[in-house]
């Protein structure tokens, strides 16, 4: 599981309209990796991903990836940010902290982000 933050999309490769996740270790991205106990995995889903693939139309599942541009960034910046003002899930927590980082990232640097769970 991780998420890439792209530093600039300048030079990436894209498959169709959507660029490519890069290597690890390329200085175009920052990477973080995680690993979430599958025993969390159900409320992940319902927590997390259903809800977001609702609003910015993604296509996020498990063992599956996809690209948020920066106005899918914008939502999720929004969605991350009035979801911690419910309780949230410890062991969820630090992933959603740094989603809402890479993607506040990425719309100050007009790129995005790709998340793979």
């Amino acid at each position: 599981m991780w998420v890439i933050l792209f530093k600039t999309l300048e030079g990436v490769d894209y498959y169709g309209d959507r660029p490519d996740a890069p290597e690890d270790g390329d200085p175009r991205a920052e990477f973080y990796d995680f690993d979430i106990n599958r025993e969390y995995w159900n409320i992940l889903e319902t927590d997390f991903i259903n809800p977001v693939n609702d609003l910015c139309g993604s296509l996020l599942d498990f063992d599956e990836d996809d690209f948020f541009c920066v106005e899918q960034c914008v939502k999720l910046k929004t969605w991350i940010e009035k979801r911690f003002q419910q309780e949230t899930c410890p062991a969820l927590k630090p992933v959603y902290e740094k989603i809402l980082e890479y993607a506040i990232k990425a719309i100050d640097l007009g790129t995005g982000i790709i998340i793979q769970f």
